[in-house]
This record gives C-alpha cells, structure tokens and sequence, in this order.
C-alpha cells in the first residue's frame, strides 16, 4: 500500500550508492501539438539529483529538434524530498501523495508552473487487492514485475495537470490529464531491463495506463508483454489482467499502436494510436528511451491523448545485432 509517508525520502538500513528515488510528471496541449515532462532522479546513497526538462512539439529523430531541453547531472541533493529547490531553476514541493506543485525558472525566457492533483489513489503495482498482476510475496512480487529491484516500490497515478508555460518568450496555458509515476529503490545502470510504459487520456476523463517488458528483438505483435496497468472509467480503477500492445515502428518509435486491455471486471477496452511528437530522450546514459505523445482513438469515438515510452539499455543490446538489425529495417 503506498502511504502520504511516501513523499519523503526512504532511507532503509544498507542504503546503497545505487538507490533512486524518482518522480515522472508530463503534460500535453494537444492544440499546440506540445508535449512537456519534468524529471526527478534522487540519489541519496550519493547525495546527488538528476533533473530534466523537456519539451517537444515536433516529430523528430534528433535530440536538438526539441524546443528545450535543460537536463542536469549531479546536482546537491536536498534535504527534504517533498519540498526542495535545486540549483537549475526547480522548485517542488508535494502537499501529500496526491498533489504537488512544480515551478521552474530556466533559461531563454522560459519558465513552467504547474498543479499536479491526482484524480485517482496511487495504483501500487504490488498489491494484490488493487493489482491482479501483483503476488503476495514482496521477494517474488519485485521479480515478478520483470523490472526487478528498479520497480521495488512503484506506483502510477493519472493526475490532472493545470497551470501555464512560457516557453522562449511565449506563453502557453496548460490544462490536460496525464499520468505520474514514483519509484524508490536500488536502480544500478547496467541492470536495467527494456520496459514501456504506455497511456491514454480520453476527453469523458476516462484513462488506460498499461506497463510492459520488452524484447526489441522479437518479431512485431510480440516484443511486448503485459505487466501492470489499469482502466480508469467513471471515476473506478480497474486493474487489468491481461493485455497486448503492437507497434508499428519508424527506427526507435513507434508511430502507430494497437492496445488491447482487459480489466478485472472481464471488460475489454481497444484502442489505436498514431504519432503527433517523439523525441530521442536520455535520461540515464546508458538507458536511452524514446518518447512520443500519441493521438488515441477507441472504437465509441472518444479520443484522447497520451504517451508511448521505452527504455532500451544500450548493455543489453551490444554483441548480439538482433536489435541493430530490428532498427534498420524499422
């Protein structure tokens, strides 16, 4: 069960220089065609903070087509994990595990302020009375996520995201639903597994959020298979129990997707995609994870927006070319 307790910071007995406490917040205004994230990775083993901002509104394969990009290793790590202010401009401050508060200054006349408040109680993705994907055992339930010690403690929430941009001198106002995530936990680099992490927001507030391991190497329909997620439908999480997910690829992204997700109710929700913006994202050096901001459609007509995520760890494509071979012929 995730606790309002879990806004500080978890400093358990034998805390390790790999241990991660992060924090994913995006928002989207479609009628631009923008997408933003701000990204938060602790390191309190280290004493040190990653913090990344990013927005794109364009469909490109080059990191220097986005519209900004400040993202910043080895900052001082501060002293409250629910309420700080970092050296790049960021400052946070989580109210309790459902609303936050970001505000940022950057650079060229560029700055972000947003209320985050979730519409929804975190969805823990290791327990059993709200996952029917999760086991009883913490040991096995961590292993059985595919993900491993990175996913020890993890939660999804979709949120709804007010508040306004300028961006470059240009101000843009923000109001959408997206989804958040928080993770803590021992996260080593080089043990990263191939993840995606995919959600759609329709206009009735209705959401599917879906996690998956991936095999970049396998044949299409079949690199995904489902993990974690839920439907979100007239204000009830449903955990989903089973799921598929085919992508159709340009190099690195997927610029088409069919989702199939069936909730613990037996109710089946589909829904297809296409993509309006993608961006070559590094969060960690060796886990770079393209992202896109997706257009959904589900068969009744309602639309939304969303996002298509992978990580790929560059250790484990090496040595084989089964990946390298999967990206040239797209």
């Amino acid at each position: 069960m995730i606790r309002n307790e879990d806004i500080h910071f978890h400093r358990p007995d034998g805390l390790g220089y790999d241990w991660a406490e992060t924090g994913f917040f995006n928002f989207y205004v479609p009628a631009r065609n923008l997408h933003g994230w701000v990204y938060i990775v602790h390191r309190t083993g280290l004493g040190v903070s990653i913090c990344g901002i990013e927005i794109v509104d364009a469909q490109a394969d080059d990191p220097a087509q986005a519209r900004y990009v400040d993202m910043q290793n080895h900052l001082p790590i501060p002293e409250r994990a629910e309420a700080f202010t970092l050296p790049n401009g960021l400052s946070f401050t989580a109210g309790s595990i459902r609303d936050y508060r970001i505000d940022y200054q950057g650079f060229d006349d560029t700055e972000l302020h947003l209320e985050i408040t979730g519409i929804m109680e975190p969805y823990d993705i290791h327990d059993p009375n709200m996952d029917p994907m999760a086991v009883a055992d913490p040991a096995a339930n961590s292993e059985s996520t595919g993900f491993g010690a990175a996913y020890s403690a993890h939660f999804d929430m979709s949120v709804r995201v007010a508040g306004s941009l300028r961006l470059r001198g240009e101000n843009i106002d923000i109001d959408c639903l997206a989804t958040m995530d928080h993770s803590w936990g021992p996260r080593p680099e080089s043990a990263f597994s191939a993840i995606a992490w995919v959600n759609g927001h329709f206009e009735d507030g209705s959401v599917l959020h879906s996690i998956w391991s991936l095999d970049r190497a396998a044949p299409r329909g079949e690199q995904h298979t489902f993990r974690h997620g839920y439907a979100l439908v007239d204000g009830r999480v449903r955990g989903v129990r089973e799921g598929d997910l085919v992508l159709t690829r340009r190099g690195h992204f997927g610029t088409a997707g069919e989702l199939r997700l069936v909730d613990v109710d037996g109710t089946e929700h589909r829904a297809h995609s296409a993509i309006r913006t993608s961006h070559y994202w590094v969060p960690y050096a060796n886990c770079p994870s393209p992202i896109s901001m997706h257009q959904f459609h589900m068969a009744d007509g309602r639309s939304g927006i969303g996002t298509v995520l992978e990580g790929f760890p560059t250790n484990r494509w090496c040595g084989t070319g089964q990946v390298a071979a999967k990206i040239a012929g797209a």
